[in-house]
């Protein structure tokens, strides 16, 4: 179980928060301002802890946001959260150097949003 209470995760929690300008980068994309309170683990540090302390796998959120990541009675990540996953290709993989044209690589996190505040405003 990842410890989110070590000093080294709070030294590293406060860095993500500050260089997001304590503002959700969810909330952002929509042209809202929200204070940023958590950092989200796009691969979550209990199924990935290999990826858990790198900053590319975290994003600033406000708490509205996280929840609507993480489903609060399984503690797996819902749609939204599984999207973000999805699209966030970790540095290095197979995916990230694959010879695909970049039109055929996988969508971006601003498609994820762009995905997302479509199914929301069709819903």
């Amino acid at each position: 179980m990842f410890d989110y209470q070590s000093p080294r995760w709070l030294r590293l929690r406060a860095s993500v928060l500050r260089g997001a300008g304590h503002r959700c980068q969810y909330a952002k994309r929509f042209g809202r301002r929200e204070e940023a309170t958590h950092v989200h683990h796009i691969w979550p540090a209990e199924d990935y802890p290999q990826y858990a302390w790198c900053r590319w796998n975290l994003i600033a959120l406000s708490q509205a946001s996280h929840n609507a990541m993480h489903d609060r009675v399984t503690g797996r990540l819902t749609a939204a959260g599984e999207s973000l996953r999805r699209r966030t290709i970790p540095p290095g993989s197979s995916a990230s150097r694959s010879s695909r044209s970049s039109s055929e690589r996988a969508p971006t996190f601003l498609a994820f949003v762009f995905e997302m505040a479509t199914a929301v405003t069709l819903s």
